[in-house]
């Protein structure tokens, strides 16, 4: 009876270990450097790399747009602080400039799940901008 007993704390003790597993992760890990995103007018595509020094993770994004459109690209990190919890932006940039264009984020230092999300499109029209992120 004893070892049943056992057997249920050590088994319940391993499903919750697995359910807080996300929110006690190591700190994330960079997707690849190059995106794998298709070229696409107007559809942002969005990544993460680590930062120059290695330290921390940049965020990256690009939309593609004619020469003569007006765009606007907007790239954020967002952390999740527990499993859960709503996605916060810790740091973002914005441009706007005719044609395509890439930028990135200051690099950002966390423990946390982290994401990268970017926003684009014509900037005379927030109706046809489209936002996408990474997982």
């Amino acid at each position: 009876m004893i070892s049943r007993i056992a057997g249920l704390v050590v088994g319940t003790a391993a499903i919750l270990a697995a359910a807080a597993g996300p929110s006690l992760a190591a700190p994330a890990t960079p997707e690849a450097v190059t995106p794998a995103c298709l070229a696409a007018l107007n559809r942002p595509c969005a990544w993460q790399q680590a930062s120059g020094s290695g330290s921390g993770i940049v965020g990256s994004a690009r939309v593609y747009a004619a020469d003569d459109q007006l765009t606007m690209l907007r790239v954020e990190v967002k952390i999740q602080r527990a499993w859960g919890s709503p996605w916060e932006t810790v740091v973002s940039t914005t441009m706007i400039r005719s044609g395509t264009i890439q930028l990135s984020t200051p690099s950002v230092v966390t423990e946390y799940r982290t994401m990268v999300c970017a926003t684009g499109g014509p900037a005379v029209s927030a109706e046809e901008q489209i936002t996408t992120c990474t997982r």
